[in-house]
Parts: structure tokens; sequence; C-alpha cells
């Protein structure tokens, strides 16, 4: 408006309420509520039922900076769906561009969350006693739970 480029009374229609809302990268706990947003609303529109994303590729897509924000994880999540593998989709389903740029950042370190996982099924889950197998408090393995987003899955049985 101060360029003359816009009009001042269509300025001061528009400018009602100012909502700002941080890049994708900034709030990456958002992510996996987005993810399953999208996920029911593809399903839904398609009449189908994707498998889900395993935890790798949960955590790579939480590490992945997001340069072209919500628009950019909904269209990655279309071309999963448009190629909709017959398990839960995982790293290696995702585009091939995404993938180069998570590699090439080393943002797939995977490595400590096998370690995690593998201590946690082995354990039945219970966290206490896969936390003093890692020799850590439980504190320590909830951060890194979280970090790696790794979270129990229940099957539903019909």
């Amino acid at each position: 408006m101060e360029e003359k480029k816009m009009r001042e009374d269509l300025y001061y229609r528009l400018n009602v309420a100012r909502v700002h809302l941080p890049p994708l990268r900034e709030r990456k706990e958002d992510i996996p509520s987005l993810m399953l947003y999208a996920l029911k609303r593809l399903n839904h529109k398609f009449s189908c039922n994707i498998l889900g994303l395993t935890d790798d590729a949960m955590a790579s897509l939480i590490r992945y900076d997001w340069p072209g924000n919500i628009r950019e994880l909904f269209n990655l999540l279309e071309v999963v769906y448009i190629n909709l593998p017959p398990r839960p989709t995982d790293f290696i389903d995702l585009p091939e561009p995404i993938q180069k740029q998570m590699k090439a950042i080393k943002m797939y370190t995977i490595d400590e969350r096998k370690k995690i996982v593998s201590t946690l099924i082995e354990t039945k889950w219970n966290k206490s006693t896969a936390a003093q197998r890692l020799n850590w408090s439980r504190m320590t393995l909830y951060r890194k739970m979280t970090k790696y987003n790794i979270v129990e899955r229940r099957t539903a049985t019909k």
C-alpha cells in the first residue's frame, strides 16, 4: 500500500487479523499430526486405505526442512499415495529427490534409532527395562523416542 500498488480500502479490508504462522521447519512437532490429517483426507477422497508410514520414514520426514512448507508435505503424500505400496510406506518409497536431499545433508541417521526400537521390542515396550538395558534414564529414553518419532503401534483386531 505504501508503494501505491494496492488500493487503500482493500488493504484495510484484508488487514483485519494477522496470524503469524512459522514455517514448518520451525514446528516439526506438527508433522505427525499434519501427516495423519493428510492421510485421512486422501483415504476419504480416493476411498482407499493407505497403511501409513514406517517409523523410519516418519523420522526422516520430521528431520527434513520442508522449504515448501505444508504444501510440499501434502504433495509428497499424494505422490506416495499414487505409487501406493502394499505395505506401510518406508523411506525407500519416498520420491527420489526427497531421499537425495535427506541423504545429502546426513539426515537419515538410523543406528541409534534401530538400537532403541530393537531394545523396546525385546522388552515388550517396557520403557523402564529398555532404558536400563541401554544404560539411560527413562527420561533420556523418552527424549530419544521423541527425537526419532518412535511410537508404539498397537494393531487393532477384528
